[in-house]
């Protein structure tokens, strides 16, 4: 942090296509905001992802992370669909279903 003064003020994106079984493909968007540090990519992209493995780490602070889809592959999951019209932030723990195939 004392080498790099704009270390909170940058934004940055970490985009990747990920080819699924379930779901077809996949574009994650890592989003570094305010007062995240840095990404880090800690699972070999060459490699295929299992279920609750990690991908990468947000350092120094929370972020967003963006799943696009292609179309009618998948829905959301009725709980997401619900606070989304509401504009209530949903929590999402590692497990839960954030979707279903279609």
């Amino acid at each position: 942090m004392q080498n790099k003064s704009d270390l909170y003020l940058e934004n940055e994106r970490e985009i990747q296509i990920l080819n699924t079984e379930n779901f077809g493909r996949l574009a994650l968007v890592e989003v570094r905001a305010l007062t995240v540090g840095r990404i880090a990519q800690v699972h070999p992209l060459e490699q295929p992802f299992g279920r609750g493995d990690q991908k990468s780490v947000f350092h120094f602070g929370g972020s967003a992370v963006v799943l696009l889809a292609e179309p009618g592959a998948w829905r959301p999951s009725n709980d997401l669909l619900q606070y989304t019209q509401q504009g209530v932030e949903t929590l999402v723990r590692l497990g839960e279903p954030v979707a279903k195939r279609c």
